[in-house]
């Protein structure tokens, strides 16, 4: 069944405390990634409960809910919910939790997201070239090859410019400013100088390495920085202090160009002189380290990691591994630690949930795993599988490590090899093992990799043929032998309701009726957030529409959500985009949790402040679970005054 992303979009706002505790969303290709600015908020078990979310995880400041391949089109109507920023940081004086590893490889894999379309887009189109040029179908001398490599390989070769641009929008810096730094190190001039081929330029030697000087005694070691992803890194903390310091010290009527100068004379000698070839240095030695531990154990080395990956994309920490696989296609021309890995896991994990649904009588569990199996196998997102399937009843994930480290321990045997990225790897990735100078031939890594692949495959499916013991009651099998809806299935929507009797709800407040489609913002009118009806008030007071309990307050004050006595949840929302105004022209009276009967005093607002400040009055009362009734009728008529019927839910 098709998810329903614009209520499970409202509902995963709601389960985090509100859009005014998102200080920022985005998404990568599995996960909606959130920064809260209290992830105290946050009912992580509402969150997991919603249909459609596998599981939530914290990490590096993140609030990340995992969804599956369905998030971008998820992302386009959470959206719609608030103005959220990309790269917003959380509220002041709010600390991300985590320890400092976890803290570091967040902040990695948060700048290293926004590359991935590119860095998966043309890495497919060098797959594409190479495998048309290995078939003869295309000269590798001719202009279309030319045109096209260079397409592909400029964002390989740039991608210290590209840090530059998600470092900057990351930390909420300067993006040109960054970028300049990422520019430097592989502008040709530059490039030329470091390699000792610049006419007329001093040349001596630093610490055994080749070097030039800078200012005439600081000595800049050659190093190469194409393709390299650690000087940006270790850069950060470095650009975001120059550039702090040279808006305090710089002048208002200087700043403009003063500010952007110092920051730029400070960045230079430190990313050329020290962070730059640190860098390169540590670049070198993850290679060394990673040809060490293949050369000597290479069936060990891919085994375990393709054994362990299941449970370092548990933690998100999977995108943060990219620089060491971009610095070992840079340095080796190949990469295993990532590349390989990550193929024997997902295949793996998709084998597992294909067992489950062969297994399984219950048609919905039935249903699920073949959708993730074909997701895992197919596109190599295996978050659903992972988390739907496989974690969820626990054997056959035992089955997907297992077969995941013994296709890793014969891809390590054998000798397979990737050679560029082309998306999540999958069983299409296959084509990326093309390659390789060596006498085994191109297309060897390729036959090797399929073999793999296949046993993979069989061991994680024949596994959880055998672990997997289908637990459907059967009472819930029918004489046909389907699997009757389960309603308390983890994800199942929670069946429509009725009220025994229907509720009148009152007005909470005095002004002018506005149907709902009519309110000039796309989220009430579309009904997103549910049905109902809005007021322009004429008097800023807001009381109770009915007897409950207050459920939902916020820190702006601007709204604020009621359940009623028999399940009813009513928000209402005093004016739009007051969000925006940080609660001055707001005062709550009651209490989150305070039971409340109707009529009594909710909150206040200054309508004069909020006209004044440009915010329109327009406040929506919305039943926010609508889905569970059969009929929401608000009252007829143009004015209203607060304790009048304002509408009917049956």
């Amino acid at each position: 069944m098709a998810l329903d992303y614009v209520s499970t979009s409202k509902k995963i706002v709601d389960a985090v405390g509100g859009a005014g505790n998102i200080a920022s969303a985005t998404n990568c290709m599995t996960r909606l990634r959130l920064v809260l600015n209290d992830e105290g908020k946050a009912n992580d078990d509402a969150v997991k409960a919603i249909k459609g979310v596998k599981s939530v995880i914290k990490q590096g400041g993140q609030y990340q809910v995992v969804i599956g391949n369905e998030v971008s089109n998820l992302m386009k109507e959470f959206n719609k919910l608030g103005n959220f920023s990309e790269d917003a940081a959380p509220a002041a004086g709010k600390k991300p939790e985590g320890n400092p590893v976890q803290l570091l490889f967040g902040f990695v894999a948060g700048c290293l997201t926004p590359l991935l379309p590119a860095m998966l887009g043309t890495g497919m189109v060098k797959v594409l070239l190479t495998l048309l040029t290995t078939l003869n179908v295309m000269s590798a001398t001719g202009p279309t090859y030319t045109i096209l490599f260079s397409m592909a390989d400029s964002f390989f070769y740039f991608l210290p410019v590209m840090l530059g641009w998600s470092i900057a929008k990351k930390t909420g810096h300067s993006v040109p400013l960054y970028m300049v730094i990422g520019a430097l190190l592989v502008y040709p001039d530059f490039i030329t100088l470091l390699g000792g081929a610049a006419e007329g330029a001093p040349y001596g030697t630093f610490l055994g390495q080749n070097c030039t000087y800078l200012f005439g005694f600081l000595p800049v070691i050659g190093a190469s920085y194409s393709s390299s992803v650690l000087p940006m890194l270790l850069m950060t903390p470095v650009m975001a202090w120059a550039e702090d310091f040279a808006d305090r010290v710089s002048p208002n009527v200087l700043k403009a160009f003063l500010k952007p100068m110092i920051f730029l004379l400070i960045c230079t000698p430190v990313v050329t002189v020290a962070l730059g070839p640190l860098g390169s240095v540590l670049g070198q030695l993850l290679s060394a380290l990673t040809t060490l531990l293949y050369g000597t154990v290479p069936w060990l080395t891919v085994g375990l990691l393709s054994a362990a990956m299941p449970f370092i994309v548990m933690t998100g920490m999977h995108y943060a591994l990219i620089p060491l696989f971009t610095n070992n296609i840079a340095t080796l021309g190949y990469d295993v630690v990532v590349l390989v890995t990550m193929f024997c896991s997902n295949l793996c994990q998709g084998g597992a949930s294909l067992g489950v649904a062969v297994k399984t009588k219950d048609v919905e569990t039935k249903s699920e795993g073949i959708a993730c199996g074909i997701s895992a196998i197919v596109a190599g997102v295996t978050e659903p599988a992972m988390y739907g399937i496989n974690m969820r009843f626990m054997k056959p994930m035992i089955a997907a490590v297992a077969g995941a480290g013994a296709s890793g321990l014969l891809a390590g045997i054998t000798g397979v090899k990737g050679y560029t990225m082309g998306g999540s790897p999958s069983i299409m990735s296959l084509i990326t093992f093309i390659g390789g100078n060596d006498a085994l031939g191109p297309f060897h890594s390729v036959i090797w990799g399929a073999v793999c692949a296949a046993v993979g495959l069989a061991v994680s499916f024949g596994l959880t043929l055998v672990l997997f013991k289908d637990e459907t009651p059967a009472a819930e099998v029918n004489a046909d032998g389907i699997a009757a809806a389960n309603a308390a299935m983890a994800g199942e929507e929670h069946v429509k309701k009725v009220s025994a009797a229907p509720l009148e709800i009152d007005s909470p407040m005095t002004g002018t009726l506005v149907p709902m489609k009519d309110v000039p913002d796309e989220v009430f009118a579309s009904g997103a957030l549910g049905e109902g009806i809005a007021i322009l008030p004429t008097d800023g007071k807001v009381v109770a529409p009915c007897d409950g309990v207050v459920a939902q307050m916020m820190d702006t004050r601007h709204a604020i959500g009621m359940v009623a006595d028999n399940g009813v949840e009513i928000l209402i929302h005093v004016g739009l985009d007051t969000v925006e105004l940080h609660g001055a022209p707001f005062t709550y009276h009651v209490k989150a949790d305070q039971e409340v009967k109707k009529g009594d005093l909710l909150l206040t607002a200054d309508l004069d402040a909020v006209t004044k400040a440009g915010k329109k009055l327009y406040t929506p009362v919305i039943v926010t679970n609508s889905d569970d009734y059969t009929d929401i009728t608000p009252v007829e008529g143009t004015e209203i005054k607060a304790g009048e019927k304002l509408m009917t839910v049956k």
